[in-house]
């Protein structure tokens, strides 16, 4: 058994249900009684044998057939012990609570509430429980239960307390502001002494794009210019997608990963398709694991180019974003040439890769990496000395490592405070223990230091893809396992068995075994995790997306407070956030 499996037995007897090491997949669980969570959670966190000091997700699933109805999961990390493990309460409907972990992770604050929303779970002692993705007079139900439709429920937005612009005694009942949006304009900060403030001023900051990059609000609590508290409003673009994907093959789901980080959709492509994979215990062929890290860290690039010249725009710098710009079109063309695509790619499978990497792919990659290192070098020069580039981001958003952590922050932003995490370090996939790179980290955690881990984050991706292409070998593009991946097209035009094969698998899909996993990606922005619950169908039973924008959104008052407007801007930039992929 392993030993956190082992020291959690031994002294919470009482408390863990029971406990599963899935060595296969490397993965433990533990079941714990939902009345001694806190007890468990803050054991694990505080004790220094299992130091699980990175709060990853918080997600529910649904069984209505039992009589302890929800299953909260938390996953937990241990930075310091490399492991990873799941503890897993259940809950019944007639009392759908559990005590909340909030006062051991502060990044449980928003990945509570988004249980709480999609699935009616209550977390007693939560300082702001409310919705955080559907509107905060929605009433039709908790959206991700089994017995919500797919398609919905009418709604009907009841803001009859908005006034009318004709009648002057329009407005709410009494003059009195309603409780959805008190809780939203309310501040915890304390007052500010100024001889001239007699009240706080509460600013609404959007929802602007792409200002915000992306359709977002966030009310700001202002003494004079400087932020007292920031509080973000999210949900503008939930589609629902974890929905969706309980009703569609594992297959038909990859399209939908595309549309959640636009702006690097192989990055999705690939998570998800991973967290299939480690679903199915399938193993890649050495061609496509090269094939796939190589991509991957193409569009690492143009995800750190796009993020690169938005908030040089952003901050008044114009040039920088033509520059970048004209870099990223270069690999846009390539992935053009490799998979028809530019934006919404498709293009990686479950076992490998959709076409092959050609000698001319080969040669133009080489070619811009013959070019682009200079290109970096010029980018740094117009902004590394700039006095604007370094007033607006030097000491702007400070967040310490510790607190990092502690708030489950992932990628450049948790590197840019000195914590040198990476998933492909970590827990290296495909090619990327058989190549030699180093892994940026900052010093001061601020929004200085996230830009130079993501320009050196660049430079080192070059070093990977250069190694790649060197050590690629031939051999298949997809692993050969029939009841997952289909024929090749050519054998399906001329051979009947094939045509079968292919039909079915597009029919009826692939049903893999029962039981859950949970696959991390180091995508540009953070760790992008999927989380899968398979009952045996070929649909997956339970879906759940740890977006790393989300989670860093839970950061964004703590990193705003004492700050100016102007900063508000900034902040927004120094995540790379993408809202499809926070609200999902």
């Amino acid at each position: 058994m392993h030993p956190v499996l082992e020291t959690l037995n031994s002294r919470f007897p009482e408390a863990v249900l029971s406990v599963h090491e899935d060595q296969a997949r490397s993965e433990i669980s533990a079941c714990v009684a939902a009345d001694r969570i806190v007890d468990v959670a803050r054991f694990l966190h505080d004790d220094p044998t299992t130091a699980f000091d990175h709060i990853t997700d918080i997600c529910s699933a649904d069984y209505p057939d039992d009589a302890e109805r929800f299953e909260v999961i938390y996953h937990l990390l241990s930075l310091p012990h490399h492991t990873r493990i799941r503890l897993k309460a259940r809950v019944t409907e007639d009392d759908a609570s559990i005590a909340s972990v909030t006062g051991i992770w502060k990044g449980a604050n928003f990945l509570e509430r988004e249980v709480y929303d999609l699935m009616g779970i209550r977390f007693t002692g939560h300082p702001d429980l409310r919705r955080i993705l559907m509107p905060e007079d929605y009433d039709e139900g908790y959206p991700l239960r089994k017995d919500f439709p797919t398609e919905g429920r009418g709604w009907r937005s009841r803001f009859e307390f908005l006034p009318n612009m004709d009648d002057k005694e329009g407005g709410p009942p009494h003059g009195e502001v309603p409780e959805a949006q008190r809780q939203v304009f309310s501040s915890d900060a304390g007052s500010v002494s100024s001889p001239y403030r007699k009240e706080e001023l509460l600013l609404n900051m959007g929802p602007q794009h792409p200002s915000t990059h992306g359709v977002i609000r966030v009310v700001l609590a202002l003494d004079g210019e400087r932020i007292v508290k920031a509080t973000p409003d999210l949900g503008y673009l939930h589609r629902g997608v974890e929905k969706l994907a309980e009703g569609l093959a594992y297959m038909q789901i990859i399209p939908h990963t595309d549309r959640l980080d636009y702006v690097c959709s192989m990055t999705n492509n690939y998570a998800y398709v991973r967290a299939v994979e480690k679903l199915l215990n399938i193993q890649i062929p050495e061609r496509a694991q090269y094939i796939r890290t190589l991509v991957a860290e193409m569009q690492r690039i143009i995800g750190h180019l796009f993020w690169l010249g938005t908030q040089a725009m952003d901050i008044g710098a114009m040039t920088v974003f033509f520059w970048t710009f004209r870099e990223r079109e270069v690999l846009l063309d390539l992935f053009e040439k490799l998979c028809g695509a530019r934006l919404t790619l498709n293009y990686y499978r479950f076992g490998g890769v959709d076409s092959d990497f050609t000698p001319d792919l080969v040669s133009r990659v080489n070619a811009f990496l013959d070019t682009f290192p200079d290109r970096v070098r010029e980018y740094d020069e117009l902004l590394k000395s700039n006095r604007i580039w370094l007033a607006r981001t030097r000491n702007v958003a400070v967040i310490s490592g510790d607190d990092a952590i502690n708030f489950g922050l992932t990628g450049p932003v948790l590197r840019g405070s000195g914590v040198a995490y990476d998933v492909r370090k970590l827990e290296p996939y495909d090619a990327y223990d058989k190549v030699e790179w180093e892994v940026p980290i900052g010093k001061n955690g601020d929004t200085y230091d996230r830009y130079w881990v993501r320009m050196e984050e660049m430079r080192q991706s070059c070093r990977i893809i250069r190694q790649c292409l060197a050590q690629m070998p031939d051999g298949p593009l997809v692993a050969d396992v029939p009841q997952v991946t289909p024929p090749s097209k050519q054998k399906v035009m001329r051979d009947m068995e094939s045509l079968i094969h292919h039909f079915i698998i597009f029919t009826q899909g692939f049903k893999p075994p029962k039981g859950e996993t949970y696959c991390a990606t180091e995508a540009p922005k953070g760790e992008l995790g999927f989380f899968l619950i398979s009952d045996g169908s070929p649909r997956p039973y339970r879906m759940k997306i740890r977006s790393p924008s989300f989670v860093h959104m839970g950061a964004f008052d703590h990193m705003a407070r004492g700050y100016l407007i102007s900063d508000i801007i900034t902040i927004f930039g120094t995540y790379d956030v993408v809202m499809g992929e926070c609200d999902r």
